[in-house]
C-alpha cells in the first residue's frame, strides 16, 4: 500500500495535459464534430479477445449487478452513430486489466472519433492535421504506408498469404 499522499504527476505535466486536451476539443468543435459523453459502465465486457476487462459489483434497480468498465467507448459511440448522431468525438476513461507497464495504466483517457461519409483518405488528413495541431513544434513527417508494404518491408513477409504457423514463429522469434 502506498504510503506517499503525494500525486504522482508534475504539476508542469498536469497544465500540459490540460492545454493538450484543450486543442483536441477546440480541434473538434472547429471541425463540427460534436463531443459526448458515453457510459463508463455497461451490463457486458469488451468482445474483443485480446482486451481484459475490469469489473465491479454495484446495486442497481435489479438489485446487485456485475457491471463491466468499457476497455473503450466505441460500442456505446456506434450506438449513437445508428441513431443519427453524425460526427462525434470523446476523451473517455478507458480500463483493461493487465495492461500495466512503464507506458500502461489499468486506467487511461482515449481519444475516440468517428466521422460518417469519411473515406481512409479523408480520415488520415484529418488525423495529421489533428496531431499537428497538438504538436506544432515537433510535427515530424509524414509518411504514409500501407499495412502490408510494411509487413513486407519490415519483416519480409506478406501478412495475407503467410501461414498462421509462420506469423506464429515470427511473433515468437520477435518475443511475443
Amino acid at each position: 500500500m502506498a504510503t506517499d499522499w503525494r500525486p504522482s504527476a508534475e504539476i508542469a505535466t498536469l497544465r500540459e495535459r490540460a492545454r493538450l486536451i484543450g486543442e483536441v476539443r477546440a480541434f473538434f468543435a472547429e471541425h463540427g464534430v460534436l463531443e459526448v459523453e458515453t457510459p463508463v459502465l455497461g451490463h457486458g465486457g469488451s468482445t474483443d479477445v485480446h482486451l481484459a476487462s475490469l469489473s465491479c459489483v454495484a446495486t442497481t434497480p435489479e438489485g446487485r449487478e456485475r457491471l463491466w468498465l468499457q476497455t473503450s467507448p466505441e460500442f456505446h459511440m456506434k450506438r449513437l452513430l445508428a441513431a443519427g448522431s453524425g460526427p462525434i468525438f470523446q476523451l473517455a476513461r478507458s480500463f483493461r486489466d493487465g495492461e500495466v507497464g512503464a507506458r500502461h495504466n489499468l486506467e487511461f483517457t482515449m481519444l475516440e472519433w468517428y466521422r460518417p461519409g469519411f473515406g481512409l483518405d479523408a480520415l488520415i488528413e484529418e488525423t495529421t492535421r489533428l496531431i499537428r495541431r497538438v504538436l506544432p513544434d515537433d510535427p515530424g513527417p509524414v509518411r504514409l504506408r500501407r499495412y502490408r508494404e510494411l509487413f513486407r518491408h519490415r519483416l519480409g513477409l506478406d501478412p495475407f498469404t503467410e501461414s498462421l504457423g509462420g506469423l506464429r514463429r515470427l511473433a515468437e522469434a520477435q518475443g511475443g
